[in-house]
């Protein structure tokens, strides 16, 4: 009769702890939106000021390849940012506009007509 309190109360242990572990992933995978989110509307904001100021942008994008990045230097074009996607206008060929999606900016920096340097990366 010892042994089922013993085996019981390990079982027990053994739920509580993974319930525990469920939670907090859970929990965490709540944060970590939360916090791409804040990071996307922190991009918008500076992207939308540049695009008040004329200002130069320089973009990290990420790409497939892990150990590869592309850059984009040029400016933002349009009336306004779209919630996901940004739209460049490419500085060694005007002619040329691309669509960005800003979940692969990795990293920009921002350079104002009167010569001031932002720079931010996520």
């Amino acid at each position: 009769m010892e042994k089922k309190p013993k085996v019981l109360n390990k079982l027990g242990k053994i739920i509580q702890l993974y319930s525990a572990t469920l939670l907090d992933t859970f929990l965490s995978d709540d944060h970590d939106k939360r916090v791409e989110k804040e990071k996307l509307a922190y991009i918008q904001l500076k992207l939308q000021e540049a695009k008040g100021q004329n200002s130069l942008l320089v973009l990290q994008l990420k790409t497939e390849k892990v150990d590869k990045f592309e850059v984009l230097v040029g400016w933002v074009v349009g009336q306004t940012i779209n919630k996901d996607q940004i739209a460049i206008r490419l500085r060694n060929n005007s002619q040329l506009t691309r669509m960005i999606s800003l979940n692969r900016i990795d990293k920009i920096s921002i350079l104002t007509p009167t010569g001031e340097n932002v720079k931010f990366a996520r």
